[in-house]
């Protein structure tokens, strides 16, 4: 199968990180309490329900659960984060996992002409890079024109972002060909108060029946022609 191209020129596809790519299993709290105790001098207590959501988001939530009247900034936070990333790497590497037929996906995407991958992810530019090449996957990503949680707590403000970085390339992206691909409820409403179409999958936990609001609601990503069909489907709605 070849992918047609919608009237609006190229596609943009916005890749939520964890669940839907990559799980941590366990690491990425690790590496959260680790960073949260060297900044503040505080245990880990007490986490938010985190799915959807900024890192700056997180943590300021986090500081709010704990009692912290005035906490370190978030980018000495983030800086933290990364450190403790980088130190758990091989742990990464060993107890977390690339989703069913995400690599298989993106590479397949990789190969249409017309299609461009990037990430959207509540993760700091530098956590999402450590994570992404713990995997191999960066290679099939341009994340220079990605959106991450360092550049907006709000995430659904993300998606302009991106656009406006993938733009710079003499391509024009903006809700017509525009596609976020998520798990959960929160990469949804992202998509539709940001501006993009949005596929969400069920892999990462959230129930099918829960992602009803989605274009397209996949099981998983092992059908890579799937995928591409239903990104040629939300995109060409827009015609």
């Amino acid at each position: 199968m070849t992918f047609t191209r919608s009237d609006t020129g190229n596609v943009l596809i916005l890749w939520d990180v964890d669940h839907t790519l990559i799980e941590t299993r366990g690491v990425g709290r690790a590496a959260f309490a680790a960073a949260f105790e060297q900044v503040t001098g505080q245990s880990l207590e007490r986490m938010p329900h985190i799915t959807g959501r900024t890192e700056p988001d997180i943590y300021a939530a986090v500081v709010e659960l704990h009692g912290i009247q005035e906490p370190p900034p978030f980018p000495a936070f983030a800086d933290a984060l990364a450190t403790a990333y980088i130190e758990r790497q091989d742990q990464l590497r060993e107890r977390g996992r690339v989703m069913p037929g995400a690599e298989q996906s993106l590479a397949h995407l990789g190969s249409c002409p017309g299609i461009r991958q990037s990430v959207l992810t509540g993760n700091t530019r530098q956590v999402t890079r450590i994570k992404l090449e713990t995997f191999g996957l960066q290679a099939y990503l341009d994340l220079d024109s990605g959106a991450y949680g360092d550049d907006n707590g709000h995430r659904p403000s993300l998606v302009a972002i991106a656009q406006a970085r993938a733009s710079t390339s003499g391509d024009e992206f903006d809700r017509r060909n525009t596609v976020l691909i998520g798990d959960s409820q929160g990469d949804i409403d992202t998509a539709h108060l940001g501006g993009a179409h949005v596929i969400a999958v069920a892999a990462g936990g959230t129930p099918m029946a829960d992602l009803s609001a989605a274009d397209v609601a996949l099981a998983d990503l092992t059908d890579t022609f799937e995928v591409e069909r239903s990104i040629e489907l939300v995109t060409n709605r827009a015609r």
